[in-house]
């Protein structure tokens, strides 16, 4: 068969339109996926009946803010419980990957940065603090303690706010709180957090599941 100009100007139109994609393209440029939802912990990522996932996104500025839970968090003493912040990791590595951009060393400022986040664009540090307010009114400061990369969602990293203590057990929640029912948060970068996830680690019944 002999193919005409118009006929394969139509081939081309088709195999264009045939090749389109038609899944969002993730922006690396730090915001969300482009078009693309947002997957929370839920099934087998969710252990105990404590944890909790708030879906609320949080721009956190250089300037505290005050977040109220709807429902307040409550404490499983058998565990360590942490606060996740998570974050769409595309514009960040963690201060404990080894990379180029992050230096080796003893000194006081390594130890602060611990667990924080860097941007990749200029190397600056992220480093969030917060304050859970309990329902007896007490406050307690958290930091950074870890990362967590989930392994239902590539896309995000996790920075672990907790009670800390240089090697050391990090201190327990004072025996008079039962519940969290607010958070005070700020950091020396803006960045956004995508949603909180209250859960809990070292758990005596996770090692024998």
């Amino acid at each position: 068969m002999r193919i005409t100009t118009p006929m394969l100007l139509y081939l081309c139109l088709a195999t264009l339109i045939a090749g389109c994609r038609t899944d969002p393209v993730p922006d690396t440029r730090g915001g969300d996926p482009a078009g693309q939802a947002i997957i929370y912990p839920s099934g087998r990522a969710i252990k105990f009946p404590e944890e909790q996932v708030i879906r609320k996104k949080i721009k956190v500025t250089t300037q505290w803010q005050t977040i109220v839970f709807d429902k307040p968090l409550k404490i499983n003493r058998e565990g360590l419980m942490r606060l996740h912040l998570a974050v769409i990791k595309h514009p960040y590595i963690s201060t404990m990957d080894h990379h180029p951009l992050n230096p080796e060393c003893n000194e006081p400022e390594c130890a602060i940065n611990i667990a924080c986040l860097r941007r990749l664009s200029d190397g600056v540090i992220v480093r969030p603090e917060a304050i859970l307010v309990g329902d007896n009114g007490e406050q307690v400061g958290i930091r950074p303690v870890g990362h967590l990369n989930p392994f239902f969602d590539r896309n995000i990293i996790t920075i672990a706010m907790g009670t800390f203590a240089l090697d050391a057990a990090p201190p327990p929640f004072p025996e008079g709180i039962k519940a969290f029912t607010a958070m005070r948060i700020r950091s020396t970068e803006p960045f956004t957090v995508q949603y909180l996830w209250w859960s809990v680690d070292r758990h005596p019944e996770i090692f024998f599941r």
